[in-house]
């Protein structure tokens, strides 16, 4: 490009900023929105520390979370994954609560009752358990916040896993679809 026609080309572009009228770009003014959607689109893989548990889920940004504070009542020691999502206020965990000690259909049908019975939770609902899983989910009042958590609790004749998504913001719904997509790797 010749010196002056750069120079009036630059005269140009000065001239349609001083009128209030934008110069166009090779950028998309949505390109913000483009980004969001992408975002959106993009699928996270969670893999617990005994890779036996795998959790996919779409349109997240979920960290480590072991700095943070454990999930009301697992050990450090059966903690495999500990996974937060601060744009959602979600927490993901997975426990290995190692070998069973009862068939499926007795601890499933043991841990319904639990749930049932402990009066410290609220709104517990419990669903079909299978032959190898039972989701439930339940709200733990205290005095100025209720946690939302929603589990999938998986029966192997190795182990058994709580696989679990919690939040004191997020809803029920919310829960439930980051555990859409829960897999055990044998």
């Amino acid at each position: 490009m010749k010196p002056y026609a750069f120079a009036l080309a630059a005269a140009a572009l000065l001239g349609l900023c001083a009128c209030g009228q934008k110069a166009e770009t090779s950028v998309p003014a949505d390109s913000a929105q483009v980004s969001a959607a992408s975002d959106a689109d993009a699928v996270q893989t969670l893999t617990g520390s005994d890779g036996k548990i795998s959790i996919v889920i779409q349109g997240s940004h979920f960290a480590d979370a072991s700095g943070g504070d454990l999930p009301n009542g697992v050990d450090t020691g059966e903690l495999t994954l500990l996974q937060r999502d601060e744009s959602s206020g979600i927490t993901i965990y997975v426990a290995n609560l190692g070998t069973p000690k009862t068939d499926a259909a007795t601890y499933f049908a043991n841990l319904k009752a639990a749930l049932h019975a402990d009066k410290s939770l609220s709104q517990v609902q419990t669903g079909a358990a299978t032959d190898t899983r039972m989701n439930y989910r339940f709200t733990q009042n205290s005095a100025d916040t209720q946690l939302h958590e929603n589990c999938i609790a998986i029966y192997e004749t190795a182990a058994l896993y709580n696989v679990c998504a919690l939040s004191n913001t997020a809803g029920r719904e919310d829960l439930a679809a980051v555990l859409k997509e829960v897999n055990l790797t044998k």
